[in-house]
């Protein structure tokens, strides 16, 4: 994996600090303009970039993110695997899909891995913005949801 940000250092989380984001996108420039948005709110940190998913967990015990935002489909470690990766080491992280698919089998796998919820990439960043900020589950659609243990 690439690591395309230094790691940034150990925080406490408290209430006031920002949510700590992590994007894993094999695109450069996709991967440019989301953190230059996400940047522009005060309550979102882009703490790393990959490239795709081969240290995946090396990357997230240096940067310690909340949310990791992962594309599906990426060269070598892809997103599905990275996924799992990431929830059997990091239970609580929450992983949030954000990909150009429209295979619901793909996105239905993803949500089954332990992806927390899928966003499209033509999602308008005000949108992941609101999402991040509002945590798991909440004003999301049914569909866009990972199923819950009473489902």
């Amino acid at each position: 994996m690439n690591l395309l940000r230094s790691p940034a250092p150990k925080v406490q989380m408290t209430a006031n600090a920002p949510i700590r984001v992590m994007i894993v996108d094999d695109n450069p420039r996709f991967r440019e303009l989301l953190r230059s948005l996400l940047e522009r709110d005060d309550q979102i940190a882009v703490v790393a970039e990959a490239e795709n998913g081969d240290a995946i967990v090396e990357v997230t015990e240096l940067t310690t993110p909340d949310v990791v935002l992962m594309d599906l489909s990426m060269p070598g470690v892809d997103g599905l695997e990275a996924t799992l990766q990431l929830k059997n080491r990091f239970p609580g992280i929450e992983v949030v899909m954000l990909s150009a698919t429209d295979d619901d089998h793909a996105i239905g796998a993803m949500l089954a891995g332990g992806a927390s919820r899928f966003l499209h990439k033509s999602t308008p960043a005000a949108e992941i913005v609101r999402a991040l900020k509002q945590g798991t589950r909440a004003g999301l659609p049914d569909s866009a949801q990972a199923p819950s243990e009473t489902d």
